[in-house]
């Protein structure tokens, strides 16, 4: 917080008090009102409350209390001075047998400076500690129709009594006190708000991952040729990406979705047509060609998914507009379906099929190049050549280990690493 902070109230103006040394309080006092608003943890702002008022009145210490929710209970928050820990998250009724007590009964500023003599006052100073304040000046700390507390500072170093000077003083640091105090409070209550809602979109988001890995696991399931394949696509696109300087988590986190999603329209497609062992004919490769669309009408109404869509419905477009289902060109396809279709090929290159034998990264390199100008992005194709072989390899363990990892909720296959021989 800063002191630009909006007060909850207008800060009072500063007290007529005389005396040769009246400037100098008042301006002692103006700079302690001013720093009150960089506060933005309530434990140092009330410490610094009680020792800004010490230091005011140039007296040994002070405490500050604050009313519980019950309104019939003060409590030490902030004890300075001899045996101030004894004092520390003390109670103390709100009645007339204590300064404390009594101010927040009368909701009036109080000089006592014979406490000693008072036999009802400080009634409860003997058990926390032994100390006896000898003097003290307190005053409500009042917010608009209620009181939240008291703050009273006791015993000048040079033992003088404390006079009405030092009370309007000490009312002014209290006017002041409230509403950084309220300032605090709001601003506490909102950061816990921001920390709780971003707790519950942390929460929803792992139920999103979990829901989205659970159904491209059903899918690995049903489509036997392509176990382990979405996951391990999911880290080689993300890779990839980087690669061609995409470094917003928002986009980074579409680009995962569509990647993890990309096949889901093969739902959809019949399974004499996804598990067939032989070439399929060209009625069959119709319908396997309809599955980026199907994909994309199962997805299209689910808000947060929207932006994973351009990898789901684009995935099989070409470079050079031969590809489907819109026979798109160029930089007409979107760039997160050019990365996807690079990773994608990559992945089918290097893994175990049941109608082919896992190929080296050199010969998926090979392919890739040729292919470059045709079927994928050039300047996709150099990023993928910019990352080193050996760190090819790693995403591809990395991605296999954490298929492993959710094997036993999913039923995934285990799959094969990345062939680099």
């Amino acid at each position: 917080m800063s002191e630009q902070a909006n007060p909850i109230k207008k800060t009072a103006l500063l007290p007529a008090i005389s005396g040769p040394d009246a400037l100098d309080r008042l301006s002692r006092l103006y700079d302690i009102v001013r720093s009150l608003n960089s506060f933005s943890q309530l434990d140092k702002l009330l410490n610094q409350i009680v020792a800004s008022g010490a230091e005011m009145l140039e007296a040994r210490g002070g405490s500050l209390l604050l009313i519980d929710p019950s309104g019939k209970k003060l409590t030490f928050e902030v004890t300075s001075g001899r045996s101030a820990s004894q004092f520390r998250k003390r109670v103390l009724s709100i009645d007339k047998h204590s300064v404390e007590g009594l101010i927040a009964l009368r909701c009036t500023p109080l000089i006592e400076n014979s406490v000693v003599g008072n036999t009802y006052l400080l009634g409860q100073a003997g058990p926390m500690g032994g100390y006896k304040a000898q003097k003290m000046v307190g005053v409500p700390l009042r917010a608009l129709e209620r009181i939240m507390g008291v703050l009273v500072i006791h015993d000048k170093v040079s033992g003088a009594d404390f006079n009405r000077d030092d009370m309007k003083l000490l009312e002014t640091l209290a006017d002041a006190a409230v509403i950084a105090i309220e300032n605090v409070r709001l601003y506490e209550e909102e950061r816990n708000q921001a920390l709780q809602l971003s707790k519950a979109f942390d929460d929803l988001d792992k139920v999103y991952r979990a829901t989205l890995q659970a159904l491209t696991g059903l899918l690995d399931i049903r489509d036997e040729a392509t176990h382990g394949h979405s996951i391990r696509v999911v880290a080689f696109t993300l890779r990839l990406a980087r690669e061609m300087r995409i470094t917003d988590p928002v986009r980074l986190r579409s680009i995962e979705q569509g990647a993890l999603l990309h096949d889901v329209g093969k739902i959809g497609v019949a399974d004499a047509i996804l598990r067939k062992q032989g070439a399929l004919t060209e009625k069959e490769w119709e319908e396997m060609r309809s599955h980026p669309m199907l994909g994309y009408n199962m997805l299209k109404d689910i808000e947060f998914l929207s932006d994973a869509l351009s990898i789901v419905r684009y995935h099989h477009e070409r470079w050079n507009g031969t590809g489907y289902p819109l026979g798109l060109a160029r930089e007409k396809i979107p760039l997160e379906a050019r990365i996807f279709a690079v990773a994608d090929a990559f992945d089918a290159i290097t893994s175990e099929r049941p109608y082919s034998k896992a190929r080296t990264y050199e010969e998926a390199v090979t392919t890739i190049l040729e292919e470059s100008g045709e079927m994928f992005d050039p300047e996709v194709v150099a990023a993928f050549l910019r990352v080193p072989k050996e760190e090819w390899r790693r995403v591809s363990d990395a991605a296999v280990t954490r298929q492993l990892t959710m094997s036993d909720s999913l039923s995934v296959d285990g799959g094969k690493p990345l062939s680099t021989g």
